[in-house]
């Protein structure tokens, strides 16, 4: 009976080392799994690292206020970064010759799409020069956003030297998070909602 239940295993014995023991249980568990869990402590540990040393140049989180600007859209139009006050705010610094820049709109469009009433996303783009250019950009990949042109006093204040870059603002207008690099909808969403609203 014994050899046909637990190979072996008196019906003590296995009790003792599967359930009447969730101590051991819970070490042996973690013996098995600690190499997964070190690797997955040392990746997130890298991510961190990188995520900080690309983000070392930007306006700190809990600054006072990320810096004011006034800039003007595609339609010739001025846009202050004051009119949003009270909103989170998604700043996308982009650039339309970069490769990365355009693997992100899908997940951009999907932000935007899905924006609460005190949530924007105001994106700012580099090589501003061309008018045209960058209205033909804006028609081919169907942004409907705002998209403001940048200056160089404007990306400076904001420590912006890699595309794409993020600042994801409180509702104060001080900075909760910057990031450089491909973000997914998650990650953005995630960001926004960990802004505060006030």
């Amino acid at each position: 009976m014994a050899a046909a239940r637990g190979a072996g295993i008196s019906d003590d014995r296995q009790c003792a080392i599967y359930w009447c023991n969730p101590v051991q249980h819970l070490l042996s568990f973690g013996r098995r799994h600690l190499g997964t869990a070190l690797k997955l402590l040392g990746v997130l540990a890298l991510w961190l690292g990188i995520s900080a040393y690309q983000t070392r140049g930007h306006v700190p989180s809990g600054a006072a206020a990320a810096p004011a600007f006034t800039l003007t859209d595609l339609t010739g139009r001025e846009v202050s970064l004051a009119e949003y006050a009270g909103r989170r705010v998604v700043l996308h610094f982009f650039a339309t010759w970069c490769g990365v820049c355009k693997a992100e709109l899908p997940s951009l469009r999907a932000v935007h799409s899905g924006l609460a009433r005190d949530e924007a996303l105001l994106a700012i783009v580099a090589d501003a020069e061309d008018l045209e250019q960058v209205r033909r950009f804006a028609a081919e990949h169907e942004l409907t956003y705002p998209i403001l042109l940048a200056t160089e006093e404007v990306l400076r204040a904001y420590g912006v030297d890699r595309f794409p870059t993020n600042y994801y603002l409180n509702g104060d207008g001080s900075v909760s998070t910057s990031s450089t690099g491909l973000s997914t909808w998650l990650g953005m969403r995630a960001r926004l909602f960990f802004a505060s609203n006030r």
